[in-house]
Parts: structure tokens; sequence; C-alpha cells
């Protein structure tokens, strides 16, 4: 249950957005995720790097197009939207 409290306040409503949007697929590119969101490419970059530091997502440079990166949820990313929609369903 702490962990829950802990995971739930550290990540806020729209970063809990975009990685329910992340768990959809394996992997999104930035400008998909940004135009799926109704953001600008800096904004989903900025919400993605701040979910990068906290270890949520992870993003690699694609190796067929440079200019493209690909961003992957993580598993702990992944807990961390299964334990806030049991705890919203628990409410």
């Amino acid at each position: 249950m702490a962990m829950m409290r802990r995971t739930s306040t550290s990540i806020t409503s729209r970063q809990l957005e975009v990685l329910a949007f992340l768990a959809r697929r394996e992997h999104w590119l930035v400008g998909e995720v940004a135009s799926a969101l109704g953001v600008s490419s800096a904004a989903a970059t900025k919400a993605i790097a701040r979910l990068e530091r906290k270890g949520l997502v992870t993003r690699s440079v694609d190796m067929m197009d440079r200019r493209c990166v690909n961003v992957r949820i993580t598993r702990a990313g992944s807990d961390a939207v299964r334990q806030v929609g049991q705890v919203a369903r628990s409410v």
C-alpha cells in the first residue's frame, strides 16, 4: 500500500496519461505521442524526459532514421499504471 501511495503521488495526471498511452503497444515515436495527446513535440519530449528520469520509460534513437526517437514503457511504468488503476477501481 505504501508503494501505491508513493507512486500515485509522484506521477502527475498528465504523466499517467502518457504512461497509459504508451502501454498500448511496444514502442512509439515521440511525434506519435505528441499527436495522440494533442501537445507539441517539445511538450511531449519534456514529459517523456521526466518519466525517463523516474525510470518509467526508456528512449532510444531509431537505427533506421536517427532523427526519430522511440519511446518504450518500462516494467516500472507498466506497474505504476496498473497500481493506479487498481486504486481507482477500489474507490
